[in-house]
């Protein structure tokens, strides 16, 4: 019997596969990640657009029932003030309003969009 040293070219090019296949699944992986932060990333910037337009809008007063419609870099924005129905046990004085804002963005294939209202109350 001779003595071997080393690795056969077969058991290299195995190896070399397994290695191969496990860099790819890594790849991809780390590939996910960094669009999942992307993805993340717009909505929070989204969230940022819609409750700065919601507190602005919200703070006026008096509030009156309407829309308005604007873009920040590629995000487009719709505020909307809308009367609530009215509630029972609130003095006839005050009136509730629903103060909506929705942030959208993206092109045809991935269009994404942000919503986020509220409740206020103001004077009749």
């Amino acid at each position: 019997m001779r003595n071997q040293r080393g690795f056969s070219l077969l058991e290299v090019l195995v190896a070399f596969a397994i290695l191969g296949m496990s860099l790819g699944i890594l790849y991809q992986a780390f590939g996910g990640s960094l669009r999942n932060l992307s993805v993340a990333g717009d909505y929070t910037r989204a969230m940022i657009i819609a409750e700065s337009h919601l507190a602005e809008a919200a703070n006026r007063m008096p509030l009156q029932q309407g829309s308005e419609r604007g873009e920040e870099e590629e995000y487009r924005w719709q505020l909307q003030v809308t009367p609530w129905e009215e509630v029972e046990d609130l003095p006839k004085t005050f009136r509730t309003w629903l103060v909506e804002v929705r942030v959208s963005w993206g092109g045809a294939g991935h269009s994404r969009q942000y919503h986020i209202s509220t409740l206020r109350l103001s004077h009749k």
